[in-house]
């Protein structure tokens, strides 16, 4: 089974959901923590793109500094020099993004803490920022065996659960409801959204990644057809994909896992 086929099985058992992909095109206020620099230009970089086009505030946060992850050099580089220069990349890919509110939290990469520890960083931004919209990667894609995402993923949903809950980190007040959660690179997404205006500045902002990609043509091309299918499948020329999830459904709920 080729690429083709397997991508169209995995739109053919997509239950979609228009309300919750109102609810992310309505954000005023959001919040992106990405693993990586360049994985929420992976995942959200057109969604991001179009927010802040129509005047929303995007912040987003770099959990490591992806500094054993540098594949394009022609010699041997430090570690403290990779992690410089993946910084300056993804200052320059936010950037293009039009994005100016960035933080670093700068663990090393791999050594992300589990969720329990990170949630403690990931709570005092939600809190002191109040986001209506939380985005990350998900958690719980099937086979995916990389540590600091699994830990930022379920990081930050432990994040949007106890962002409610005055007594967990007293110090910090609690302004407002819990944020909506939004999960890039999801198994079973219900929300697609258009990025028909935003994929030039997407691949834009993946190119900005130079040290990552030294065959670039196959990455947009990779990117391209994904967001190609993924935006046909919804009546759009491009779009991403996004499991929309309520403060109430990460917490003994049943039917989080439906549609």
């Amino acid at each position: 089974m080729n690429n083709s086929d397997r991508l169209d099985r995995y739109l053919q058992k997509l239950l979609l959901d228009p309300e919750r992909a109102d609810i992310l095109k309505q954000a005023n206020r959001i919040v992106a923590f990405s693993p990586h620099p360049d994985d929420v230009e992976i995942v959200a970089g057109g969604f991001l793109a179009s927010a802040v086009e129509r005047g929303a505030h995007v912040k987003v946060v770099i959990t490591c500094d992806d500094r054993m992850s540098f594949t394009s050099i022609e010699k041997p580089l430090g570690m403290e020099e990779i992690a410089s220069v993946r910084k300056r990349e993804e200052i320059e890919a936010m950037s293009v993004l039009g994005i100016e509110d960035l933080e670093f939290l700068e663990y090393i990469d791999s050594q992300v803490p589990e969720s329990s520890l990170l949630v403690r960083d990931y709570l005092r931004i939600m809190r002191s920022y109040d986001p209506d919209l939380a985005l990350t990667v998900d958690p719980y894609l099937p086979y995916e065996a990389h540590p600091d995402h699994i830990h930022t993923g379920m990081g930050v949903m432990r994040a949007v659960l106890f962002h409610g809950y005055p007594y967990i980190m007293r110090d910090l007040t609690v302004k407002s409801r819990p944020p909506i959660l939004a999960l890039g690179a999801s198994a079973c997404p219900n929300v697609i959204v258009p990025i028909d205006d935003s994929i030039d500045r997407k691949m834009k902002s993946i190119l900005a990644h130079a040290s990552q990609f030294p065959d670039q043509e196959k990455i947009i091309e990779d990117i391209r057809s994904l967001s190609s299918a993924l935006g046909k499948y919804a009546g759009f020329r491009y779009g991403e994909a996004f499991k929309v999830l309520r403060s109430d459904e990460i917490h003994l709920n049943i039917l989080a896992s439906v549609g």
